[in-house]
């Protein structure tokens, strides 16, 4: 009687296997079909998101709009020419234009329209615009999307430096890091200063306290006038801010949102450039 008892619990655990085995591979491919659609819904957020960005940047430029694009860009090459190497110079300044081209695909895409494309020796360039974000976080959008625009095309002239190994690429890539990265300084009229204004405007205060200090220790009539124009656009924002309480309101999604892209670039730039910097400082000179 012993023996026949043992049989059938023998035989229980040998059926039991098999359906542990198929509980296993059940909840795999449920996992895969997860994994599958939460994809697919990235990528369809992803693709309406880049619809959205199918426009025209120059959409509204005219002749004289073009004339000033040209003729600065043109200025600031022969500027920085003096300075460095022909080919590191366009290569730089193209960078800059893609740059600007992003913040105007934003501003397109958001409905506005831009006015003048301008290049500024030695400072950088910008797009102005004829009508003005509706909030902070439009603004923010449009603040993002020049760095963004810039660090991919110095992420596109980094990969040409590994294909050939060329250090004029290298320094290239460098210079583009590096100016995307100052463009995300707290700073009024920088990139930083937009993008801040949707997070907290009390990055201003840090942005605000280092350009002092960099006025202090290198005192010259070109960073005393940024540092007046900085005070300018941080009393004009405030003064907006009294007129129009609606263009700050910001919700907590859109408030992390940026300040997650914010952070992230700042990090990611940091890192390129500190990365480019030290391979060029490699190179025998």
């Amino acid at each position: 009687m012993e023996s026949m008892s043992a049989e059938p619990a023998h035989a229980a655990e040998g059926c039991g296997a098999p359906l542990k085995r198929r509980g296993f591979f059940a909840r795999i491919l449920a996992l895969l079909v997860l994994a599958v659609g939460m994809v697919k819904a990235i990528l369809f957020v992803a693709v309406d998101y880049m619809r959205g960005l199918a426009v025209n940047p120059f959409e509204g430029f005219g002749l004289t709009q073009f004339a000033v694009a040209g003729a600065s860009m043109a200025l600031s090459i022969a500027a920085y020419a003096t300075k460095a190497p022909l080919p590191l110079v366009v290569g730089f300044v193209l960078i800059i234009l893609i740059h600007e081209i992003g913040h105007a695909v934003v501003i397109r895409a958001k409905g506005l329209r831009a006015g003048m494309m301008v290049f500024i020796p030695f400072i950088g360039g910008a797009v102005t615009l004829k009508d003005q974000p509706r909030s902070a976080y439009d603004d923010a959008q449009i603040g993002l999307a020049g760095p963004i625009a810039g660090t991919f095309a110095s992420l596109v002239v980094l990969q040409i430096y590994k294909w050939t190994n060329a250090p004029m690429y290298l320094a290239i890539a460098a210079a583009g890091f590096a100016v995307n990265l100052l463009n995300l300084l707290p700073i009024g009229m920088l990139d930083g200063g937009r993008i801040s204004a949707a997070v907290t405007k009390w990055m201003w205060v840090f942005g605000g306290g280092a350009l002092v200090y960099k006025v202090i220790k290198q005192p010259n009539p070109l960073m005393l006038l940024v540092l007046f124009l900085v005070a300018f656009q941080v009393y004009a924002s405030i003064a907006r801010e009294k007129d129009d309480k609606s263009f700050y309101d910001v919700t907590f999604t859109q408030r992390a949102s940026i300040a997650v892209a914010y952070f992230f670039l700042v990090v990611f730039l940091g890192h390129q450039t500190w990365m480019s910097l030290s391979r060029l400082g490699a190179f025998p000179r």
